[in-house]
């Protein structure tokens, strides 16, 4: 007979423990940010980006996966990316509003498309149906498309603070033109992220007709007064 465990042992399982030191790394990433030390910043998100594929990763391989490592890891992704964003706002004035609007959809379609998953029974907001957009189907039920566009567009926007930082020459140039080719990823990632908020929004308006309609039809008044 398996052993039972108590909602502490689910605070303890493996990924999560690589999940609050994401939350340490994010935080380390922030106070580095606001302090002014790029170097530090840099390796410490880069660091808690290249471990949101390894609790995924032991999640799977040790059968921990859990609700709550589910939403620590959305609402760390969400933290972080926010954090860099409302900076980066603050490094390219010009180009604040821009990157407000991407915090705004990012936060939104991913809120959305995990509330409308959960609504309708899905175990999870990756978990794609037969009637899902296409691109959605290939973005979640791929690990490694996933992990390519979500690192990809990460690193562009981490690029963005670096060569702010940056004395111009050689590195310089090497991380502009790294960001270049980031840049497409980052396009398609928010691209993703519209369809994504588009399509969640649908499935919500969609249970709501459904709803609606079985509320108004003439079985429905029968069917309520038969239960009286």
């Amino acid at each position: 007979m398996a052993k039972r465990i108590d909602y502490v042992d689910v605070f303890w399982f493996v990924p999560n423990l690589i999940g609050y030191s994401r939350v340490l790394l994010s935080a380390l990433a922030a106070y580095s940010m606001y302090y002014e030390h790029p170097s530090v910043m840099f390796i410490s998100y880069a660091l808690s980006e290249l471990l949101d594929a390894a609790d995924g990763y032991y999640a799977r391989k040790l059968g921990q996966c859990s609700k709550f490592g589910e939403v620590l890891d959305m609402v760390t992704d969400r933290c972080t990316t926010t954090v860099l964003l409302t900076y980066l706002a603050h490094l390219y004035p010009s180009l604040a509003l821009v990157f407000c609007l991407l915090i705004s959809l990012d936060i939104s379609s991913h809120y959305m498309q995990m509330y409308s998953q959960l609504i309708t029974g899905k175990t999870n907001h990756k978990q794609m149906g037969a009637e899902a957009h296409w691109i959605l189907k290939a973005y979640y039920t791929d690990r490694r498309v996933l992990f390519g566009f979500c690192f990809g567009n990460e690193a562009f926007f981490l690029l963005c603070y670096l060569i702010h930082y940056l004395p111009v020459g050689g590195w310089y140039y090497l991380a502009v033109m790294f960001t270049v080719a980031a840049f497409p990823i980052f396009v398609v990632k928010n691209v993703i992220n519209v369809i994504q908020l588009y399509e969640s929004a649908k499935d919500l308006a969609k249970l709501d007709a459904a709803q609606i309609n079985r509320d108004v039809s003439p079985a429905g008044p029968a069917k309520k007064a038969s239960k009286i």
